[in-house]
């Protein structure tokens, strides 16, 4: 059971990254639901390709979102590609035991 499993009253989208072609286009599966906690978060920070930039919120889920994937955050339309974004940096949380217990996804 997570430390933050009971805080998780929100839902996002996520959209799996499939694959880039040879111009870069990214194709994703469907966006997905899951359960997350989401508060916003005015927080400057090196993203995983090293460029700084400044987030708008922070998303608490269980579930593993990746650099390349697609966020859907709280409330946004999943019909409008624009309303998502990609993660600008994904930190898994450990339990005191050592064992994964949630994700931060910083967008």
């Amino acid at each position: 059971m997570t430390l933050l499993g009971h805080t998780f009253r929100h839902t996002f989208h996520l959209a799996r990254h499939l694959s880039s072609n040879a111009g870069g286009e990214s194709e994703y599966e469907e966006p997905v639901e899951h359960p997350c906690r989401y508060q916003g978060a005015t927080k400057r920070l090196v993203t995983s390709d090293g460029s700084e930039r400044v987030t708008e919120a922070v998303l608490f889920t269980f579930v593993e979102v990746r650099a390349e994937d697609y966020v859907y955050p709280p409330g946004a339309d999943v019909d409008d590609y624009g309303a998502g974004r990609q993660p600008l940096r994904v930190t898994p949380r450990f339990n005191l035991a050592g064992d994964l217990d949630h994700y931060e996804v910083y967008l």
